[in-house]
């Protein structure tokens, strides 16, 4: 509810982090994506996240990269609007039906909920996030731009 959640712009002022300690599970530090507003993918990638290690971004996203580029597919979600794009997909696995959605766990009750109390971004906001985030958009941009390519 609005009153239990962090808000939106919050985030800024503390860079993306709140003062938290990584939780351990199973005795293995993890990473929360739910405690995270800046550069989360590089940090989820990378494994090097946790604030009370003090590793560089920059360290980060050379370790995140590396890592992601590892794989032999990487699927863009945004891309499954494409039906070029999912056929290709749906080619390559020999599967059909990749894009028939499933009912998300809550999806009712969050989008009653956004529509109670719409999201509203200032621009202010917009642009701090995105600069604060620049790691996390060079990856994005690195991992999907040979969508655009023709080879």
């Amino acid at each position: 509810s609005e009153s239990n959640a962090n808000k939106l712009e919050t985030w800024q002022y503390s860079g993306g982090h709140s003062r938290h300690v990584c939780r351990k599970k199973k005795k293995k530090t993890r990473f929360f994506l739910g405690l995270c507003a800046v550069n989360c993918y590089t940090q989820w990638y990378s494994g090097l996240s946790c604030p009370e290690w003090n590793i560089p971004f920059i360290q980060q996203y050379q370790v995140a990269r590396k890592r992601v580029f590892r794989y032999n597919m990487i699927i863009v979600m945004e891309m499954l609007k494409d039906p070029k794009y999912v056929q290709a997909i749906e080619k390559f696995f020999g599967v059909a039906g990749v894009t028939i959605r499933k009912m998300p766990y809550c999806e009712k009750e969050s989008h009653e909920a956004n529509r109670l109390i719409p999201l509203v971004v200032s621009d202010e906001y917009r642009e701090n996030m995105t600069s604060l985030n620049q790691l996390d958009i060079k990856l994005y941009h690195q991992l999907s731009d040979c969508l655009n390519s023709d080879t």
